[in-house]
């Protein structure tokens, strides 16, 4: 038999959640309204909690990278605008203050050219978002399964010609969609990208502070990470340039 506190435990569960996200909502537009009050830093310390709560998505990233950026934080800005756009790589305006943003670093590199076929390809997956990838993958999947059901069962040869070669062309189009879906899912769970955080840091040819200088890279510039070995990372810049810097120094993407 359920009893009076069964039934207020079940609905107390339930609310749970809307509740939570109540909470997410209005915090959201707290921290919205501290930016448009011009308090950059009480809003971006709001954005980070946000963050931190796991209610992450390209408009959060977004609304903070331009909070830091108004402080003169450019690292932090360019580190958030870079959040942003693995989420929603075909948005313009992420890419637009980004580029504003790395606009203002001390480090001009220049990165080597890719190959037209690369470069191809990276456009095609960036067209929509992970998610967007993984939906038309599922719905051209689904599409796939009903034109086979006509092709079995079709009263006619031509309807079922017809079908058949439209079944063929949606499981093509799901298998390539899916596996951009998996490919952009792989690169966001990679965290192989990060923003130098430290002022002036020193590239070493060792993971260790002894080790000879390569060079010298400054806040707010983008490198690749390679390998780690203890507290030492071992970073590829764009141009290609390899070499150690402190774990601290950096910040993943």
């Amino acid at each position: 038999m359920i009893t009076v506190k069964k039934i207020a435990a079940i609905l107390l569960a339930a609310a749970l959640p809307m509740f939570a996200c109540a909470q997410v909502d209005t915090a959201w537009q707290e921290a919205n309204a501290l930016y448009a009050e011009g308090k950059y830093d009480e809003a971006s310390g709001a954005y980070v909690q946000l963050e931190k709560s796991g209610k992450v998505n390209p408009a959060l990233f977004y609304n903070a990278g331009n909070a830091f950026y108004k402080q003169g934080e450019i690292a932090k800005a360019i580190l958030y605008y870079e959040r942003a756009l693995r989420l929603a790589p075909d948005d313009e305006d992420i890419r637009y203050n980004l580029e504003l943003a790395n606009l203002q670093t001390v480090d001009k590199i220049e990165p080597i050219p890719q190959f037209f076929v690369v470069t191809w390809i990276q456009s095609f997956c960036n067209i929509f978002d992970v998610d967007t990838w993984g939906i038309f993958g599922v719905a051209l999947f689904a599409a796939t399964l009903m034109l086979a059901l006509v092709v079995l069962f079709g009263r006619t040869s031509r309807r079922k010609k017809v079908s058949f070669a439209f079944a063929v062309a949606c499981l093509s189009m799901s298998l390539v969609a899916t596996g951009v879906a998996m490919r952009e899912k792989r690169h966001l769970s990679s965290h192989i990208e990060a923003i130098v955080y430290a002022p002036v840091t020193s590239v070493k040819a060792s993971p260790d502070a002894g080790g000879v200088d390569l060079f010298v890279l400054h806040e707010g510039t983008k490198v690749e990470r390679l390998e780690t070995i203890g507290s030492w990372e071992k970073i590829k810049t764009a141009d290609g340039n390899q070499g150690w810097l402190p774990t601290t120094a950096i910040e993943n993407i």
